[in-house]
């Protein structure tokens, strides 16, 4: 008795060290894959980057009211700012050039001798996705696109499975400018090779769908290639944790609870094999405040 209780009390410190390994081993690989997530970030530069995001806003809000001499001078605001932020440990290289980029696409939108509402209110809609990935890496409101990208391919999966050509264009149409829409705040948020991904696929499609005739078969193969890069860049599947640092530097205190529920779980199941295997071993107990603590 002694002898087995001893192997469960080995099996309990194994189990932990292991979870301790793993979560170490992930830390150093977010730490390698994602270094700029890792770096402390100025305070400044960060109230920089929230003004920004302000002056984005009112942007947005003043183009769909239909006050483009107010919105104009709020671009140009936007393109004064930048030169003054410091962006490093916000966003990458690419990240930084999508910004800018976007930012010279409106000016040429809302600077046209013929202004096109339509046109402000895609190029202003890119601006404020843009600006709030900058400011919310953890939950960009761009993410919320997932479900309209869903519903277009699905919508263009089933044009195309019916070869309807005319109609699988127009659907593909939507699809693209949906994705144009988010795509600064995908090189904002996600690494530049991830994004590449999404774009060849984007390119597979058009040259599909635009032959004569339209190659089905081929068709159906990229939208199945685009449901995996979308659920990659949405973090939708279980590699998703790549994409992001598993430490939160902002936030110390979840990060530790997270250990503690792991811990907490490993401390759970192992007690509750103890009660399973017989009366004489005493299963592990915890406190529901303890458990609490770290569920909160």
């Amino acid at each position: 008795m002694f002898m087995f209780t001893g192997g469960i009390k080995r099996l309990t410190v194994t189990l932990l060290l292991a979870a301790v390994v793993s979560i170490s081993s992930a830390c150093a690989a977010s730490t390698s894959t994602i270094g700029q997530a890792a770096k402390p970030v100025d305070p400044e530069q960060l109230k920089r980057v929230e003004f920004l995001n302000q002056i984005a806003d009112e942007m947005y809000k003043q183009t769909m009211d239909g006050q483009v001499l107010e919105a104009r001078n709020k671009l140009k605001q936007m393109s004064d700012q930048i030169p003054k932020i410091q962006f490093e440990g916000i966003t990458s290289v690419e990240g930084l050039n999508a910004l800018t980029e976007t930012i010279t696409q409106a000016k040429r939108v809302y600077s046209a001798a013929s202004y096109s509402p339509e046109e402000a209110q895609m190029a202003v809609a890119k601006i404020r996705l843009a600006t709030d990935a900058l400011t919310h890496k953890n939950q960009p409101m761009w993410l919320q696109y997932y479900k309209v990208l869903q519903n277009d391919t699905a919508a263009l999966t089933q044009a195309v499975k019916a070869g309807k050509q005319q109609e699988s264009i127009a659907d593909f149409g939507k699809l693209s400018q949906h994705i144009a829409i988010i795509h600064p705040s995908l090189l904002i948020s996600r690494d530049a090779s991830s994004v590449e991904k999404l774009d060849s696929v984007i390119v597979f499609l058009r040259k599909n769908i635009n032959s004569q005739p339209m190659i089905g078969r081929q068709v159906e193969t990229g939208l199945e290639h685009l449901g995996q890069v979308l659920d990659e860049l949405f973090l939708k599947n279980k590699d998703a944790i790549a994409f992001v640092p598993i430490t939160d530097p902002k936030h110390p205190i979840i990060w530790s609870a997270g250990i503690g529920l792991i811990i907490v779980s490993v401390l759970s199941f192992v007690g509750w094999r103890m009660y399973q295997s017989g009366r004489h071993i005493v299963p592990i107990k915890h406190s529901r405040e303890r458990e609490q603590e770290f569920g909160d």
